[in-house]
This record gives C-alpha cells, sequence and structure tokens, in this order.
C-alpha cells in the first residue's frame, strides 16, 4: 500500500464539536463536550465513540448517538481500569513475597544469580540485565543501605524482589525450573509451592501471570481495554475442580482475566473490599459487561459472581 502525506490540520474545541455533530452525534450539551475534549482529547475519545459508528459509513454515526453515551462508556473503562490495576497491585505484592520466600528457602538467599535453576540461560541472563539495570539506578534507601554495607554485588532474594516490575518478575516465573530442594525444612520445587499456593498448575500460573502483567500495564499507562484484541490469551485451567474452569469463556479474554484476578484475589485474602468494590461495580454495569467485557448472559446468577 502507498504511503500518503498526513495534511490534516489541528482541530479547536469548537471545529471538533462542530465536526462530530456534522457526523450525526447528537451533542445536547456543548459546554460539557467542551469540557470533556479539553481534558481527555479527542483522539482518546475516538476509541469509544468508534463503537457508535454507522458499519456502513465509518465518517457517521449510527442514529440518535449522543455525547453523553460516549462518556458514559469513558467513565465505565476507567472506573474498570482503576479496579483491575489494585486487583494486580494487590496480587504482584504477594506473588513478588512467594518468590522470594519459596527461593529463598528452598535454595539459598541468592539462588536467582545461579542459572541452574532456570530453565533457560539465555533468558536467566536477559533477566538478570534486568535485575542489574534496576540495582545500579534505583535510590531507594534499601538499596543504598545494601550497597554500603554488604560486599557481596547484589542483595538476597528478599530484597531484590522489591525492585523487579511485575512484568519481569513473571518470567522469572516463567523461566524457573522444578529442581527439588535440599534444604530438608523445606521440600520440594519453589515453581510447584508458588502454583499450589494460587490453586493453579505451574503452567497455567505462568500464563496467569503473564496475561495479567500485560493488563496491569494497559491500565497503568491508561490504554483503553475494551473494543480491541488484547495481545495475551491466558490459559483455561487444566483441572476442572478449579472453580473458574466452569465459567471460562472461549470467546473473550477480558471477561477471563477479571475471572482470574478474582480467583487469585480470592487466595490472597477471600471476602476482600476489593472484591466487593468490583463486584458491586460490574453487578451496577451488567449489561456493559455482557456488552464489552464479554460477560455471558446470566451471568450474575452464578454464585461465583455473587456480591
Amino acid at each position: 500500500m502507498q504511503k500518503i502525506p498526513f495534511n490534516k490540520p489541528a482541530l479547536s474545541i469548537s471545529q471538533q464539536i462542530a465536526q462530530l455533530e456534522s457526523r450525526g452525534m447528537i451533542i445536547a450539551d456543548k459546554a460539557l463536550a467542551e469540557k470533556a475534549l479539553r481534558n481527555l482529547n479527542y483522539y482518546r475519545l475516538s476509541g469509544y465513540w468508534m463503537h457508535f459508528e454507522d458499519c456502513r459509513d465509518p465518517h457517521h454515526f449510527k442514529p440518535g448517538t449522543a455525547f453523553e453515551e460516549v462518556l458514559s462508556l469513558y467513565e465505565f473503562e476507567k472506573s474498570l481500569r482503576q479496579l483491575c490495576f489494585e486487583g494486580i497491585s494487590r496480587l504482584e505484592v504477594s506473588f513478588r513475597t512467594q518468590w522470594a520466600h519459596q527461593m529463598g528457602m528452598k535454595y539459598g538467599s541468592h539462588s536467582y544469580l545461579q542459572p541452574e535453576y532456570c530453565n533457560d540461560f539465555s533468558d536467566w541472563l536477559d533477566n538478570m540485565k534486568k535485575i542489574q539495570s534496576e540495582f545500579g539506578r534505583s535510590k531507594e534507601p534499601f538499596i543504598n543501605h545494601y550497597k554500603t554495607k554488604y560486599a557481596e554485588s547484589f542483595p538476597p532474594v528478599w530484597v531484590v524482589c522489591e525492585i523487579l516490575s511485575f512484568g519481569t518478575l513473571s518470567c522469572w516465573y516463567m523461566n524457573l525450573a522444578n529442581v527439588q530442594s535440599k534444604n530438608p525444612n523445606c521440600p520440594g520445587s519453589a515453581k510447584d509451592e508458588m502454583a499450589n499456593f494460587y490453586g493453579a498448575d505451574s503452567s497455567v500460573l505462568e500464563s496467569w501471570m503473564h496475561s495479567l502483567s500485560v493488563l496491569r500495564n494497559h491500565c497503568a499507562h491508561q490504554s483503553r481495554v475494551i473494543l480491541k484484541a488484547l495481545p495475551i490469551q491466558p490459559m483455561r485451567p487444566k483441572s476442572a475442580k478449579v472453580s473458574i474452569s466452569s465459567l471460562w469463556q472461549s470467546n473473550s479474554s477480558l471477561h477471563n482475566l477479571i475471572l482470574i484476578l478474582v480467583y487469585l484475589n480470592d487466595r490472597i485474602e477471600p471476602h476482600s473490599m476489593w472484591r466487593t468494590e468490583l463486584l458491586e461495580f460490574l453487578s451496577n454495569n451488567s449489561q456493559k459487561a455482557v456488552e464489552f467485557l464479554g460477560f455471558p448472559t446470566g451471568w450474575q446468577s452464578k454464585l461465583y459472581w455473587k456480591v
């Protein structure tokens, strides 16, 4: 396809409003539209109003489309991202703790420096480079304390875990080998112990953590998570005994990610306020949950989703 020069001029707020109206959008409250466009960016909102465009003519909206509907959809997704981010943040802290504890107890304080505990040497090397970079630039008081006091080049696993991003941590877990512990007081493998803690098979937990780290980045950077295909599809639980297996939706990664997030947070703290807030939000927006998140019709009747 031959590329063409970009020659579209920047539009003033009033011109943006006029353009939307010329394409068939109803804007009854001009002041509301002006405030929204000054703070949310025309191009950002376009990702939401594309849902209301006429499929036969993408430059025109379906009859009756109102600007308030677009804002309502934006606010719905914004609240969803905030709730998901909070749930992932809670999980991230727990996952760091589990990784550090199991690695330290089973293999030793600096076991992450030893590639024999990993499946792939090149992946281990990549992950070590990330640690080296984070450790070198960190200004955290506990890192400065370690650099000042101890001779070793890198801190123990329970310190280094606190400077790892969720994405890097998920990569460490994915590359972690099923090596049996030589500590008689703490037998088994770190990878399996972590999987058992979260009630999932280790290969499934790998997939879940990778998927959630991608969702976390979308939420942290205010990227849209609805009305588009997410790049990572989480793996369905292998065992039918896992409570969420029967609720899995093969055509909706976002529904499944929310399902996983609730499941994993329940392993950390059952009946938490976060769970209540998320389920109340979904219940209050039940139709949007079906239309935009891939929840099945009648999802509220399932005991798992009861507030």
